[in-house]
């Protein structure tokens, strides 16, 4: 019997118990804490996982190599999430613990999060709803509208969320360009769409971006002061991705100097700390990092992480290890 330990933040509260999990792991010890900080797990409790489900997905929970230390028993761990920058990744493999994530959930989600975001930023739908509640019925309210068929959108990350979102906007007649330096060739071939070699690029020949990478040391603050001085001006931003690949600073001052027309902000640089001046800006649409959010996709995420811890149980070797270990897991 292996013990299992399900971690979710006390700010995220993605559910209260582990039923779904169970139904997949029958047999096995399961338990769930809800946390704010890793310090509030026992040395003793760590010490007796086998294994880990992270849905923690808040930059202030860090699974550091001080955290992962504390599992001697450990053989892997699952983040429940496409994005898994808040574990060290390097000091697991160093320790013989394997980290897999589930990049395939919850695709569809964030791809029509992105787009809603987009559509209701180009046609001022907040602005115009609000003069209506305020007692107005006045269209000039959101005069300067430009026709979105047409227009060009860039993509930051060309992989299963910005390839989907693609799809969405030619639908809508935007010419879509994209960044991404680790896709293949070719593939801007098969979706139709024009790649960018670089972010300059990019960034120049857009008037709307909508960003779909992974947070790393290489996309940490990609879009700084410098990158929105490239930009068009009056350029529309979504990021749906994850926050502090956009310079929190940078990005307020983008936006009140016009370089950016507004921003769709499903996630923000330390969140859940929203700036004072971010939330006033009635050009901006924030949502609380919840594009991933439906309820076929939160079963998807839940059933997937229990079937891998379950094939690993089985010795059977799963996809999307994102640290492979030297050794088999056997």
């Amino acid at each position: 019997m292996a013990r299992i330990l399900i971690i979710d933040s006390t700010t995220e509260q993605h559910f209260p118990l582990p039923q779904v999990e169970q139904e997949f792991l029958l047999g096995h010890q399961l338990e769930l804490r809800h946390i704010a900080h890793t310090d509030e797990l026992s040395d003793a409790l760590l010490a007796s996982q086998d294994y880990l489900i992270i849905w923690a997905c808040i930059p202030a929970i860090q699974f550091d190599a001080a955290f992962l230390a504390r599992l001697p028993r450990c053989r892997a761990i699952v983040k429940a999430a496409v994005g898994y920058d808040n574990i060290d990744i390097v000091a697991a493999r160093q320790l013989g613990i394997a980290v897999y994530n589930i990049p395939d959930y919850g695709t569809e989600e964030v791809a029509d999060h992105a787009m809603a975001l987009l559509l209701a930023l180009a046609r001022k739908l907040p602005q115009s709803d609000r003069q209506v509640r305020e007692g107005g019925w006045d269209w000039s309210c959101v005069k300067t509208l430009t026709r979105l068929h047409g227009r060009h959108l860039g993509l930051i990350g060309f992989g299963r969320i910005g390839s989907a979102m693609a799809r969405r906007a030619q639908a809508f007649g935007l010419h879509v360009h994209f960044y991404d330096p680790h896709v293949a060739s070719g593939l801007d071939k098969a979706h139709g769409v024009q790649r960018c070699e670089r972010l300059d690029e990019l960034l120049g020949c857009c008037d709307i971006l909508s960003v779909h990478a992974d947070l790393n040391p290489g996309s940490h603050h990609l879009l700084d002061a410098d990158a929105f001085a490239k930009m068009r001006p009056q350029t529309l931003l979504i990021n749906t991705a994850r926050g502090a690949i956009i310079e929190r600073e940078a990005l307020l001052a983008a936006l009140q100097q016009g370089i950016l027309a507004g921003a769709g902000l499903d996630v923000v640089e330390h969140e859940p700390a929203i700036p004072a001046a971010l939330r006033a800006l009635d050009n901006v649409i924030l949502t609380a990092h919840s594009a991933f959010y439906s309820e076929a996709a939160l079963h998807e995420m839940r059933s997937k992480s229990a079937t891998l811890i379950r094939r690993l149980l089985s010795d059977e070797q799963p996809r999307d290890c994102v640290n492979p270990l030297p050794l088999t897991l056997a």
